[in-house]
Order: C-alpha cells, then sequence, then structure tokens
C-alpha cells in the first residue's frame, strides 16, 4: 500500500520541503500567479510584500539562494529555511512584533506608505 504524500503550508508550522499553495510559479496547484512568472520574480515580490511586514519592527529579509536572510535593527543576523521561519525568528530580533492583525501594527505600516 503505497503512503499518500500530505503538505502543509508554513503558516501551519510544519514544512514538508516540497513548494506549498503561496509557491505560484511552476506549482499548478499554487494560488494566482501569472504564466510567464519566474521563481525568481515572485521570490522578490514576496520579499519586497514580507518587508513592508517587518518594517515596523526595523527588520528586513533578503535572499540568499533557497534560504532568507533576516537582519535586525541592532545588525543581528539570522539564516532562516522559509517564510514560516522569518516569523518566529522577525518576533525575537525585531523591535516589535509582526502581528498583521493588530490594528497599531497597520496603522503603522499604513503610514509608512506616506
Amino acid at each position: 500500500v503505497q503512503e499518500e504524500e500530505k503538505n502543509m503550508c508554513a503558516a501551519c508550522g510544519v514544512l514538508s520541503g516540497t513548494p506549498d499553495w503561496m509557491d505560484r510559479a511552476g506549482n499548478p496547484e499554487g494560488i494566482g500567479g501569472k504564466k510567464d512568472e519566474t521563481r525568481r520574480g515572485e521570490r522578490q515580490k514576496l520579499i519586497k510584500m514580507v518587508n513592508i511586514l517587518l518594517g515596523p519592527g526595523k527588520a528586513k529579509i533578503s535572499d540568499f539562494g533557497e534560504k532568507l536572510i533576516l537582519k535586525g535593527p541592532t545588525g543581528k543576523t539570522k539564516i532562516v529555511d522559509s517564510l514560516g521561519h522569518v516569523w518566529v525568528e522577525a518576533d525575537k530580533i525585531g523591535l516589535r512584533p509582526v502581528d498583521p492583525l493588530d490594528e497599531a501594527f497597520l496603522e503603522l505600516i499604513e503610514s509608512s506608505k506616506t
């Protein structure tokens, strides 16, 4: 009997190492996306969006091959495996936790746009 492979997204904290629902380029089961979008292009867009969320805590991520580099406001740096790990580590090294459901947090993001 062949066992069925099950994947969970990073938001659940269980990482399988295979593409998850957020990976659109080259993933027929991914959400949205454009036919001609490359994995690298998609990754750069994702990094830009994540950096907006990390902004209030003065942390920032950058691309590092298959991994991400997370840098805090004091210069402390962590290499993380995936987006799911970014949130955990950003809460440790940023000036404030990342909470996209907190109204005050959302107001900080909105005010940083102007």
